[in-house]
């Protein structure tokens, strides 16, 4: 499908759909924040092991106050792609074209219009990259 496209012209059309994420409010989480579960976990496990009830409540005070200090960095769908190497970023365009069947991709202003007038086809879009970025990607999505 987008073989004959050149990268260029792919990534304008998901530079589009990354405006739309910033329109909605949508980022893309960077680090998994079941980490930060496990490190207080881990070190309220050690200190009530270390402690008894004292230790107890020290492990799970140091191991949260560590946890909110690696909390998650997001980034805007925009930083994402522009990290995504061009094979990445052609599977992603594939797999929007592919939701959106009915709309040319092919021409940037022909979907920038398309998706100011119709919502469905935002949501479509909006949901087929977002599966595409938790599932390819293995990245959390965070809603403002």
């Amino acid at each position: 499908m987008s073989l004959l496209m050149p990268s260029r012209e792919i990534t304008r059309v998901l530079n589009v759909i990354g405006e739309l994420f910033q329109e909605e409010g949508i980022q893309i989480c960077v680090k998994e924040s079941f980490k930060g579960g496990l490190i207080t976990g881990i070190s309220t496990i050690i200190g009530g092991l270390l402690g008894g009830k004292t230790g107890l409540l020290a492990g799970g005070l140091v191991g949260t106050v560590a946890a909110v200090s690696m909390a998650p960095n997001y980034k805007s769908l925009l930083e994402v792609i522009h990290e995504l190497d061009y094979e990445t970023q052609r599977k992603m365009f594939d797999a929007i074209q592919n939701a959106v069947q009915s709309v040319d991709l092919k021409d940037v202003v022909n979907l920038t219009i398309t998706l100011a007038a119709s919502q469905s086809i935002k949501q479509i879009v909006i949901r087929e990259t977002m599966n595409f970025i938790q599932n390819e990607l293995q990245m959390a999505i965070a809603s403002s």
